[in-house]
């Protein structure tokens, strides 16, 4: 078969053709993928910004946090200072109304002893040292004679029975600060300010001690049980 001229530029025409067809196809194509390059690097961008503020919000998020855990720190330690305050204003008030009804109640009691017992001299608030320790009491009685014995006395606002224990611990102690009795033979008594009921009475006999009550402004000495036997100590 032959080719004539008119075929050859035929082909020619058509080569050019679709090579401008994929010219036009691969420019289409490279613009699609700018504007896909485009569009990622919009997101990448955005996230960028978006990544940006959530992390200025959690700054600002923190910062506030911590102002308000600063703030109840600071409200914290004031309310406990004001409770500490308070604290120590309370106690010096319960001293102070410890004072007080020792100062009401003690010459009472060493009136009675006195009648009673036969006491002789009678301290208050005898306050002795031995090394680093001390012991205080509320009142101390003795009979200055052939009897040689002695009372301890504790005054107490509420009787409960730690209060029997304090002046069983105090009787059994007061040798070891007071070494110049030594040889005397000590009793104990609880005197009560507040109302003592039948079952504290028994508690206080049943552990040997003496029992001072007050009944409408009067102290008086508590009818002793049948077979009261007094707890003593021997200093």
């Amino acid at each position: 078969m032959t080719t004539t001229l008119e075929d050859l530029q035929a082909l020619v025409a058509q080569s050019i053709l679709s090579t401008e067809a994929f010219k036009a196809q691969l420019a289409a194509s490279q613009e699609a993928a700018d504007r896909r390059m485009e569009s990622a690097a919009e997101d990448t961008r955005q996230l960028k910004l978006s990544t940006e503020a959530f992390k200025a919000q959690m700054a600002a998020s923190q910062e506030a946090a911590d102002r308000r855990m600063e703030a109840a720190a600071e409200d914290s330690r004031r309310l406990k200072q004001r409770i500490d305050d308070l604290g120590k204003q309370m106690g010096g008030l319960g001293n102070k109304f410890g004072y007080f009804t020792e100062g009401l109640l003690l010459p009472s009691v060493e009136t009675m002893l006195r009648e009673r017992f036969g006491v002789t001299n009678f301290s208050t608030r005898v306050k002795t040292r031995r090394g680093e320790e001390w012991q205080e009491l509320d009142g101390f009685g003795f009979v200055n004679g052939e009897k040689n014995i002695g009372f301890v006395v504790e005054v107490k606002s509420i009787l409960e029975k730690r209060s029997i224990e304090q002046t069983l611990k105090q009787i059994r102690l007061f040798g070891e600060f007071h070494p110049e009795y030594k040889g005397m033979t000590l009793y104990g008594v609880i005197a009560a300010v507040d109302v003592v009921s039948k079952a504290q009475q028994e508690a206080v006999f049943a552990s040997g001690l003496y029992l001072v009550t007050v009944n409408d402004d009067v102290a008086e000495f508590a009818a002793l049980p049948q077979g009261f036997m007094p707890f003593a100590s021997v200093v």
